[in-house]
Formats: structure tokens, sequence, C-alpha cells
């Protein structure tokens, strides 16, 4: 199991899982290979909850989260795809270090979804293909704040900046004020684009 500092496993979970949400279909293999570059492993295991597993180290680190930011998921989530950058996300996730079981990865940029969601569903990855591992962080808790508060020469708040990419379209606004997790839909409802959709993991 992972932990996140002042995160709570069941906290984590409720954020990550929808019983609301639908596993997408795995492509046939014709189909996969035609698409190969919108779909690898990480998908597969969003789909049937099977991975092989890996020994921990930073070698295998690095090439799991390039798995998660380069899968169909991470391609409406981080900012070095073109969908997402056409919106205003500039977010990226990088791998820090390795210390023992613990892995630390750093937050940078504007995401469309929580930052707690992001790494979330980066820790849920690595741990799948890495059972060693114990801990998933961040080295600075602030990198998981949404919202910075500009606070004047006397300590008193100015005014709280949002650190989400822009709501383009109104959606994340709506969805929250109906009492639905943004985060379980993503900024492209089903079919935008010809993607889009859910955003649920396996359990």
């Amino acid at each position: 199991m992972f932990n996140v500092p002042a995160l709570s496993l069941v906290f984590l979970l409720n954020k990550v899982f929808s019983v609301d949400s639908f596993a997408p279909t795995p492509p046939t293999s014709s189909a996969r290979c035609r698409v190969r570059s919108l779909w690898n492993v990480y998908d597969d295991w969003r789909s049937d909850a099977v991975v092989d597993t890996m020994h921990l180290d930073e070698e295998n680190v690095q090439n799991c989260l390039e798995e998660f930011v380069d899968s169909n998921y991470g391609q409406e989530m981080f900012g070095c795809h073109e969908r997402p950058a056409s919106i205003g996300v500039t977010g990226s996730i990088e791998f820090v270090e390795l210390c023992g079981p613990e892995v630390t990865l750093s937050l940078q940029g504007e995401f469309w979804h929580r930052r707690e969601t992001v790494l979330g569903r980066a820790a849920m990855w690595l741990n799948a293909r890495m059972p060693e591992i114990v801990e998933v962080t961040v080295p600075d808790i602030e990198q998981l704040n949404d919202f910075e508060e500009i606070v004047d020469e006397y300590g008193e708040v100015l005014f709280r900046k949002d650190k989400r990419s822009p709501d383009y379209n109104g959606d994340r606004e709506t969805m929250e004020y109906q009492g639905r997790d943004p985060d379980m839909r993503g900024p492209f409802p089903q079919g935008a684009m010809g993607m889009g959709g859910s955003m649920i993991n396996p359990i």
C-alpha cells in the first residue's frame, strides 16, 4: 500500500474511484496496433485490473510514470499533450527520488484535475506495478494545494489564487454546482473529439 501526506487512504480512494464511472472497453489486438500511441499497459490495467509487476528501482519508476503520462487517460491530464494544452493545461508530473520503498514525485504547472487526484492516480499505478512501494509523496505539501493564498506584508490574506487551469467551457463549475465530481469525467465529455469520458481506475 502507499500513503500520501495529509491524505488518508480512504479519502484518496474516494477521490479516485466512482461508482458512477465505467471503464473503457479495450480495443481488439488489431485495433490496438493502429492506436498504439494512444493505448498502453496503463489503459489495459484500468480496464481489467491485471498488470505485470516488477522490482522497485529508479529506472522502473520512471518508465512506469511515462506509461501513466503517455496513456490514453494521461493524454487528457498533462500539458505535454496537445489536447489538454489547447485548453490551458500546463501540468506535469516528474520523478524526484527513490528512498528505500518511498517514491517522491513533483507536480508543476496547472491541471484541470485536482492535484490530489493527479498524485493519487500516479501513486496507485506505481504501486500496482511495483508492490514494494509503501509511500508516494511530494517534496512540498503545498504542491497538492489547488489554491494559493496571497498575503500582504502583515500576513493578511488578500485573495486566493486558483492554481488550476481555466474552466474553459464551464463544465467543471457546473458539475461542482450539481454536486458531481469533475475529476470522475475529466475536462472532455464522452465522445468529444473522439475521446473523453470515464476516468475510472480499477479497484
